[in-house]
């Protein structure tokens, strides 16, 4: 369902022209009918080109131009409105000025008063306004001469509204966004939220979540038009009822979504462009506004660089604001109260550096204008590795076509390589430091790496120069070798433990390098029975075939009498036999588990 939205100067008529169209006055206050000037939004609806659109009427007059901007978020279809005995004004301008930065590319102008003016007035004004539209997002559009007072023009004007509808885009995105414009309560159906369903669709008895301040609820009750429906699709202005919504915990501006489907962001990085009356690059110093959707934000500024003559900035903001990628705003210069420029996210989560944030914007740029799954691939291109799920909030429901499954993770392929690579520099730079270790620790080489396990699995396989051998990884084709030294070492460590007999001296009386040791009982060239006890392989088989000589069940005392060995290297050898299951304890006895 079509929104229509109107725009121009204070008294240019655009509530009569409404009115006449849809036989309903969008002015909803007493203070409004009373002054006779449109303060706030006000909303009606007609039947357009064979179905029902809405119409948004907004205020023309400066002193109310946050609420025009509130409005002005939802609409399809712009109908600015110029009084053809005035012409052209101040509001006029800087309303054209707020649907070009929005780039709204689907509208008309309605001359409207025409009974007031004669022919060659209206051919002035004519003229004036296609001067004035040249160069913005409206060029070229009808401009139809209308009477409310009298009726002339209205069917000509119904017909440009239809064809301004029938060309409008179809698709809209899945995920259900509907910014806030209006929070009352009512009986019987709690808290009751109104605003332009841009996107997705609402059901009763959905979940739904109320953004930035993350407030839940379950939505009661639908009205589209006045009627109840129990589903409504984008593009329609709705009110929600919405169980369990505190209304002093919600406020104009603020975005209905379904849990989960947002992932606010307090820093993103957007592309802007000066509405054309600024002569001058935009300050951060300035006082400014982001007029999002139905709200205003707070936000400053920090500009970055340029791209196709845009300038880069990062806009911060006080509380967090659910954007995504491709989404329009204006920004506002509160102390001048002018509208100054016009942007558009371009990365939801802005890079701290300006030259990261000035390649971002290069990087992502081209797909703005792609459909969300392309979006979402683009976004993980360049963060390289995301949540699917964030990358779905932050692309407007999309999902990679692309990626490298890690945990809960995806991974780009391009950085899966660059992490294999950098994981092949760093077990490389291990073997150079741990010549007898068979490889780096699994968990060692992720956290020098700066990712988690299951990231660490996914990019191994990208470079087939690096091998995994139970929980270390090595190169490929590596062996631990020992060199001249350390077999020399090794010979009088095999020598004083054959001299010794059972009875080996203990391992802080051999002096061995621990990294020596370690190697030694990886080859299986040392066995170690305890902390303080190491044996040679043959001398631990010897041990092992004397346990054959002993009872059923025997002690350890038996089994030091039968080896010759004191108890203080029979029963460490006992436990480790245990360990083993060689042997099993009963008590004080054992059996030989044959």
């Amino acid at each position: 369902m079509p929104v229509i939205g109107t725009g121009g100067h204070v008294d240019h008529g655009k509530s009569t022209l409404v009115q006449a169209l849809t036989g309903r006055d969008p002015d909803r206050w007493r203070e409004e009918k009373e002054r006779g000037l449109t303060i706030d939004l006000g909303f009606a609806w007609a039947r357009i080109g064979g179905q029902e659109v809405s119409f948004v009427d907004v205020p023309g007059h400066e002193r109310f131009m946050k609420n025009m901007l509130a409005g002005s978020g939802g609409f399809d279809v712009a109908l600015l409105v110029v009084a053809a005995d005035e012409g052209w004004m101040p509001q006029s301008e800087e309303h054209l000025a707020v649907l070009d930065l929005l780039d709204i590319r689907h509208g008309l102008v309605a001359l409207t008063k025409t009974d007031r003016a004669d022919a060659d007035l209206i051919e002035l004004a004519t003229l004036e306004v296609e001067e004035r539209l040249s160069g913005t997002s409206l060029e070229g559009c009808p401009i139809v001469g209308v009477s409310a007072v009298t009726g002339d023009g209205l069917d000509d004007l119904r017909a440009a509204l239809a064809e301004a509808i029938a060309a409008m885009p179809g698709h809209r995105s899945n995920r259900t966004r509907l910014w806030i414009d209006r929070v009352f309560p009512m009986a019987g159906a709690g808290t009751v939220v109104t605003g332009t369903l841009v996107g997705g669709s609402i059901a009763v008895g959905d979940e739904v979540e109320v953004l930035p301040g993350a407030v839940t609820g379950r939505v009661r009750s639908l009205q589209a038009h006045e009627a109840e429906r129990d589903r409504i699709g984008a593009g329609t202005r709705t009110a929600a009822g919405v169980a369990g919504l505190d209304r002093r915990k919600v406020a104009r501006g603020w975005m209905l979504g379904r849990p989960g489907e947002w992932v606010p962001s307090d820093r993103f990085l957007v592309t802007l462009r000066t509405a054309r009356y600024v002569d001058h690059p935009l300050s951060r110093r300035g006082a400014y506004q982001m007029h999002l959707g139905s709200g205003a934000w707070p936000v400053r500024l920090f500009t970055v660089g340029e791209i196709d003559d845009r300038t880069v900035g990062v806009l911060r903001t006080e509380q967090p604001v659910p954007v995504r990628m491709g989404d329009r705003f204006v920004l506002r210069d509160v102390g001048r109260r002018l509208i100054v420029a016009g942007g558009q996210v371009v990365e939801p989560v802005a890079p701290r550096k300006g030259r990261d944030a000035r390649r971002a914007a290069a990087a992502l740029q081209p797909a703005l204008g792609m459909d969300p799954d392309r979006r979402a691939g683009a976004l993980l291109e360049w963060r390289g590795a995301e949540s699917p799920a964030v990358l779905a909030a932050h692309s407007g429901g999309g999902r990679p076509d692309r990626g490298v499954v890690a945990g809960r993770s995806l991974l780009s392929e391009a950085h899966a390589g660059r992490l294999a690579r950098r994981a092949r520099t760093i077990v490389a730079g291990f073997h150079a430091d741990n010549p007898l270790r068979p490889g780096m620790p699994k968990a060692s080489l992720a956290s020098a790496l700066g990712v988690d396990i299951d990231t660490l699995a996914a990019v191994l396989p990208f470079d087939d120069r690096l091998g995994q051998r139970a929980s270390v990884v090595a190169l490929a084709g590596f062996l631990p070798e020992l060199d001249g030294s350390e077999e020399e070492e090794w010979e009088r460590i095999r020598s004083g433990l054959e001299s010794a007999g059972p009875t080996v001296p203990r391992l802080k009386e051999m002096e061995i390098d621990p990294e020596l040791l370690h190697a030694l009982l990886r080859e299986g060239r040392l066995v170690r029975i305890s902390d303080e006890l190491v044996y040679l392989p043959g001398q631990v088989d010897g041990l092992v075939a004397r346990l054959a000589d002993l009872p059923d069940r025997f002690t350890v005392a038996e089994f030091r009498d039968a080896t010759g060995l004191t108890r203080k290297y029979a029963v460490p050898f006992l436990e480790w036999a245990d360990r083993r299951d060689i042997t099993t304890r009963h008590g004080n006895e054992r059996s030989v588990n044959r």
